[in-house]
């Protein structure tokens, strides 16, 4: 089957307590943006930077409420607390012309580093938004790991396969 990505349909997000409520149209989800050391010496023409494999920079997730209130006020918290999103994936079926639906989970552990309570206006938003650091995330599709980083507990996973398992048996 051939299928083409089109959008996410629609998504809730999840603490460890309940569902939350009042989450804006949109979340901005944490880069993987990995460690590196520039490499140059004798007999190397110029340099490169190598990438330490499983070693990511600060990753964060910036949550947007449509108004300030007892949730967002919740999740500052200083305690590791999970976030579960949890959304529904459109594709276009090429071979059979319909449309087809894949679940997308995303779950994160982490701590509060901002809040922003956002702007009184007339008619309008706070657009309030809490960023958390994130030390644990997992990305599953339709109940398929694509991506497990455990920054604590020396994990990395793609695609279901331990990135790590070599390094780890060497230390």
């Amino acid at each position: 089957m051939n299928f083409i990505p089109e959008k996410v349909v629609n998504y809730n997000l999840y603490d460890d307590v309940e569902k939350l409520l009042g989450i804006g149209a949109e979340m901005t989800l944490p880069n993987f943006e990995p460690l590196t050391e520039t490499i140059s010496g004798a007999g190397i023409l110029g340099e490169w930077e190598s990438v330490s494999q499983g070693h990511f920079g600060s990753q964060s997730v910036e949550i947007s409420f449509r108004n300030l209130g007892s949730q967002a006020i919740a999740l500052q918290q200083m305690k590791d607390r999970m976030l579960v999103l949890r959304a529904a994936q459109q594709a276009y079926d090429v071979s059979s012309g319909g449309i087809q639906h894949r679940g997308l989970k995303i779950s994160m552990k982490g701590q509060p580093k901002g809040l922003n309570t956002g702007k009184i206006a007339v008619n309008a938003n706070t657009e309030t938004t809490v960023v958390y650091e994130i030390m644990y995330i997992k990305i599953e599709e339709d109940g398929k790991v694509l991506v497990e980083l455990d920054k604590l507990n020396f994990v990395y996973v793609l695609n279901g396969e331990d990135q790590l398992a070599g390094i780890r048996n060497l230390i």
